[in-house]
C-alpha cells in the first residue's frame, strides 16, 4: 500500500469514527493557486456534527459547513493534486504528510503524550492564528520553536504568540503592498531575525507573493546563523548582510515595506529616516531604549517628573515616540502608534506604523498641516530630535520652518 493511499485511509478512518480535531492543508502544488491554505475541523451545531472548512485567498477567508461525507470526500481530493503539505490532529495522535513534484507522499505519526479531547468545537471560536500551533512551519521548526510536528516547545509559546502579533500586523497592510510584481523589504537590525522568517513566511507561503528581502545586522555571529538558516530552507529570496543603517543608506531601488525592530536608540531614526528617503510603501518599527532626550531634558526641580527616574524615562519614550510620529506624518504617511506584544528582554511594547499617501512622495496632508517642525522640541526648550534633523539634512523636511 502506498502512503497516499494510507492517508486517504487515515482521513476516512477518523472521520467515521470522530477522531478527526483538525485538518490543514497548505503549501499549494500550483505556484499561483487562488487558495492559499484549506483548514477543515469538526463543529457541534444544532442539526449535528458538521465540518467547518476555511479557505484562506489572499487577506480573506472563507467558510463553509460541510456534512461528514462531503468533507471526508473534500479532504481525499485535496491531499497531493492540490496541496503538497497536510497535517492531521487525531483525538490521539498526530499526523504529517509531505508530497513531492512527483506526486510522492511522505506520511509520519507521532504519538501523543497525552489524550486529547476529541468533542467537536463549539461552532462560535475565537479567530485562528496567522501561523497555528499545531501546524509545522519550516522557520518555526528551523529556529527550535516547533517541533517537526508542530508542536510548540517547552517555554515558547510567549515567542509564537509574538511572532503571530506581528504577522498580524503585516497583514493588516498587506493590501498595500505590491500585488502583481516583487515585494522588496528591508529589515534593519534584524537580530535573530524571528519576526524576519515569519514576515517572509506570510508573504511568499500563506499570501504566495514574490519577494526579495534584506535583513541587515551588524553581528556576525548572528548573520552566519541566519543565513545558515536560510540556506537549510532555500530561501533565495532572502538575504542576510552585515552592517549598519548607514551602510545601506544610498540604495536606489524603491523598497515596499520597511521594518526595524528594536533598533537601539537613535537607530530607529536612522532606519525610519532611510525608509522615507526610498520613500518606502509601509514603515513598520518598534523602538528601543530612548537615550537621546533622557540625556537632553534638563530634571529641574519643579519638572514633576523630578526625582523619580522611571516616569522621567517614560516620558521621554513617549515624546520621542510622538516627535517620530507627527514627523512621518507630516512628511506624507499615515501614521498610527500601536499596542505591540511584550518582546523578550524588553518591556518596549510600542509599535509605529506608517502608510505612505497616494503618489506624491513627501508632503503634509493638507496647507493647514505645515505646523512648524520647530514646535516639537522648542516646547520643552530643546534642539531638534535626530529624525528631525535627518529629515531635513535629506531635503524632506525645511530646515527653515
Amino acid at each position: 500500500m502506498s502512503e497516499s493511499t494510507e492517508l486517504n485511509e487515515l482521513i476516512a478512518g477518523l472521520v467515521q469514527e470522530e477522531r478527526l480535531v483538525h485538518a490543514v492543508f497548505s503549501k499549494p502544488a500550483a505556484r499561483q493557486a487562488d487558495v492559499r491554505r484549506v483548514d477543515l475541523r469538526p463543529v457541534a451545531l444544532k442539526e449535528g456534527l458538521k465540518y467547518q472548512q476555511t479557505e484562506r485567498r489572499g487577506r480573506q477567508e472563507f467558510h463553509e459547513n460541510l456534512e461528514p461525507a462531503a468533507a471526508l470526500e473534500r479532504m481525499q481530493s485535496l491531499a497531493g493534486a492540490v496541496f503538497r503539505h497536510v497535517h492531521i490532529d487525531a483525538s490521539d495522535s498526530q499526523w504529517s504528510a509531505r508530497f513531492n513534484k512527483k506526486g510522492v507522499c511522505r506520511l509520519q505519526k507521532q504519538k501523543l503524550s497525552s489524550k486529547r479531547a476529541s468533542k467537536p468545537a463549539e461552532h462560535d471560536q475565537p479567530k485562528s492564528h496567522l501561523i497555528p500551533e499545531g501546524t509545522p512551519a519550516p522557520f518555526l521548526v528551523a529556529t527550535g520553536l516547533m517541533s517537526p510536528a508542530g508542536n510548540v516547545k517547552s517555554g515558547r509559546h510567549a515567542k509564537l504568540r509574538q511572532i503571530n502579533r506581528y504577522v498580524e500586523f503585516i497583514h493588516d497592510i498587506a493590501g498595500r503592498l505590491p500585488q502583481d510584481e516583487t515585494i522588496r523589504v528591508m529589515d534593519f537590525g534584524a537580530g535573530k531575525s524571528y519576526l524576519t522568517f515569519a514576515t517572509h513566511y506570510y508573504l511568499t507561503e500563506i499570501l504566495g507573493r514574490q519577494v526579495s528581502m534584506t535583513a541587515i545586522e551588524q553581528r556576525p555571529e548572528i548573520v552566519e546563523t541566519c543565513r545558515r538558516l536560510a540556506g537549510e530552507l532555500q530561501l533565495t529570496d532572502l538575504e542576510f548582510a552585515q552592517g549598519t543603517i548607514n551602510d545601506f543608506q544610498q540604495r536606489e531601488e524603491h523598497v515596499h515595506l520597511a521594518m526595524s525592530l528594536h533598533a537601539c536608540d537613535t537607530a530607529t531614526d536612522d532606519a525610519i529616516g532611510a525608509a522615507v528617503r526610498w520613500n518606502a510603501d509601509v514603515i513598520m518599527a518598534v523602538p528601543c531604549c530612548h537615550h537621546e532626550l533622557a540625556s537632553t531634558l534638563p530634571r529641574t526641580s519643579d519638572s514633576p517628573t523630578h526625582g523619580h527616574g522611571i516616569l522621567h524615562e517614560r516620558f521621554c519614550e513617549l515624546q520621542t515616540d510622538a516627535v517620530r510620529a507627527e514627523l512621518l506624518d507630516y512628511v506624507g504617511y499615515d501614521t498610527t502608534v500601536m499596542e505591540f506584544i511584550d518582546l523578550e528582554h524588553t518591556a518596549r511594547n510600542v509599535l509605529i506604523r506608517a502608510i505612505r499617501r497616494g503618489a506624491q512622495p513627501f508632503g503634509p496632508r493638507s496647507p493647514n498641516d505645515r505646523t512648524p517642525r520647530a514646535a516639537f522640541s522648542s516646547s520643552l526648550g530643546l534642539p531638534p530630535l535626530r529624525l528631525q534633523r535627518i529629515l531635513e539634512e535629506c531635503g524632506v523636511l525645511d530646515s527653515a520652518e
